[in-house]
């Protein structure tokens, strides 16, 4: 299943989670492979107890479906799910879709995000992936493993300000964040607080470190 877009909607950005989620299946991987052939190596040994090597051809198809069963569950499906797995950011909304169905769409429009949060790990280089929160008016939503996460979030912040009748930025507030909230790595844009006309609301963008 596509992504279906609005008349005059276009992507902007299209992603996927970053490769570092494949850390753990390539890990099992290795590890299952040389289980698989430290046992394979025993079970073909001469000096093994009667019993054993006439159950030898049992055993070696028995590890061969373990072993079959094991890399689709551990390594295959992590795999192809990230495969399958993408975040939009159109000029409307951004959107996070797993596989082809459409209960694996999630959409957020960017009139409903508040704030935007970069969240990456201490001492990060600039573009280092992480997790990017959007804070919308009564929770939070967020999007793991973005690559070069402090740069999609001011992709994030570029469409929302190209808005139809978007407020312009007058003026900066910068703030730090407090110790209760999630840690961030000070590379995301300067903030922007706008007066918006229609609704007269003010919306901050405010840099967290």
């Amino acid at each position: 299943m596509k992504l279906i877009l609005e008349k005059r909607e276009r992507v902007l950005v299209k992603t996927r989670a970053h490769r570092r989620v494949l850390r753990w299946p390539l890990l099992r991987f290795l590890l299952l492979v040389a289980g698989t052939c430290y046992l394979l190596g025993l079970l073909l040994r001469e000096d093994l107890p009667g019993w054993l090597i006439e159950a030898r051809a049992l055993a070696l198809a028995l590890l061969a479906v373990v072993f079959a069963v094991l890399l689709v569950i551990w390594c295959l499906r992590p795999w192809i799910r990230w495969a399958n797995s993408f975040i939009y950011l159109t000029t409307e909304r951004i959107v996070t879709k797993r596989g082809r169905r459409a209960a694996g769409q999630h959409s957020i429009g960017l009139y409903a995000i508040h704030d935007i949060v970069a969240v990456v790990r201490p001492n990060a280089p600039q573009l280092a992936p992480g997790t990017l929160t959007l804070v919308l008016a009564e929770q939070r939503f967020n999007i793991p493993h973005v690559p070069a996460v402090a740069r999609m979030r001011g992709y994030c912040i570029g469409a929302i300000g190209a808005l139809p009748h978007f407020p312009r930025v007058d003026g900066v507030n910068m703030e730090e964040a407090d110790g209760s909230g999630p840690p961030a790595n000070p590379t995301n844009e300067a903030p922007h607080q706008h007066d918006q006309q229609h609704h007269h609301e003010r919306r901050e963008w405010t840099q967290h470190e």
